[in-house]
């Protein structure tokens, strides 16, 4: 084309009202190779135009575009991150390939523990940082699994030192030995305490509802109040909801392609039709469910599904909207 990437942006937006994205250029750039690869082969016919294809070499603003022997595209790619510094944004940088980088990766989401350690922990009190495990790493100073202990010292000719009373030393053995047999007793029931919640966990994610009530009674005989176990159930409820992805099981089967067509009054959609079909039309899927997240009305697709097609996510699937339902469903099958 001779186009820079400038002059790119420039026409697309005058043509379009809008600034393209790099799925445009990326179009742009498949376009000109297969009409380069046209021009070479003096013809229409698909074998020959794929035969130019397979030994083009075009140096676009986009990427220098070449095939490799199975197909894709053999282009060398650079991933530029705009970190987010005080709010402001700041010049690009190169983080991979990481050979050519001109910075450290920065992934701009916190982890879900870490999500959930800021709010349940406030924060961590304002006295330290959420790890991207949950936990708390306190400043100087505070400790406690919220950083909400402040350890107090005092000057003294020998330096800085604890605190601490002799007598409050003494008393701490005296209690301790009385306190045995309580500790004991308070540890077993711990355990038990700890055990019931695996199970009403499980029992969430399954959607049993009689071991659910079942878990419930168990837990207020252990001194746990309503409030208390309704506020456990939202937390994890709310971590499922996070947590979950649709199953395969449920992409391949009759269910899911009966929905797809009910929805759209399509044989073969696309997933842009389904995306209007499902979500965008007044009454769409899971607009009057209440979300496990926020409490509110209107929850995730994946929260509208039984268990057995909800389970934790493994894998992440990226794919092109344009596709056919049949075309991602013949793909996963054959994966």
């Amino acid at each position: 084309s001779g186009m820079s990437s400038q002059e790119f942006a420039e026409t697309y937006s005058r043509t379009w009202g809008e600034m393209p994205s790099y799925v445009a250029a990326a179009q742009f750039a498949a376009f000109c190779a297969l009409s380069q690869a046209i021009e070479s082969a003096a013809s229409l016919h698909g074998e020959d135009v794929a035969t130019q294809l397979r030994n083009i070499s075009l140096s676009e603003f986009y990427a220098d575009i070449s095939f490799g022997p199975t197909g894709p595209v053999a282009m060398h790619t650079i991933i530029l991150q705009v970190p987010a510094a005080s709010g402001s944004v700041t010049t690009p940088q190169a983080v991979f390939p990481f050979q050519e980088a001109t910075a450290r990766f920065i992934f701009p989401r916190p982890t879900w523990a870490q999500q959930r350690c800021r709010i349940t922990t406030s924060k961590c009190s304002g006295n330290g940082e959420c790890t991207t495990t949950g936990t708390c790493a306190c400043d100087e100073g505070w400790s406690g699994n919220a950083c909400e202990q402040l350890r107090v010292v005092a000057e003294t000719d020998e330096g800085v030192v604890l605190q601490t009373l002799a007598v409050a030393f003494a008393s701490l053995i005296v209690a301790s030995t009385l306190m045995l047999g309580f500790w004991r007793l308070c540890h077993c029931r711990y355990r038990l305490e700890r055990r019931l919640l695996e199970e009403l966990t499980q029992a969430i994610a399954r959607e049993d509802q009689r071991k659910i009530a079942s878990t419930r009674r168990r837990l207020a005989y252990c001194g746990w109040n309503p409030r208390k176990i309704d506020r456990f159930v939202c937390s994890i409820r709310r971590r499922q909801s996070e947590e979950s992805g649709i199953s395969l099981a449920y992409l391949l089967s009759q269910e899911f392609l009966d929905l797809a067509q009910r929805c759209t009054g399509v044989q073969d959609p696309t997933f842009y039709d389904l995306a209007d079909a499902f979500f965008l039309k007044e009454q769409g899927i899971g607009a009057c469910g209440v979300c496990p997240r926020d409490g509110e009305l209107g929850c995730s697709f994946v929260d509208t599904l039984p268990p057995k097609y909800r389970q934790g996510a493994t894998h992440f699937l990226s794919w092109t909207w344009g596709y056919t339902v049949s075309t991602v469903r013949e793909t996963l099958q054959s994966w």
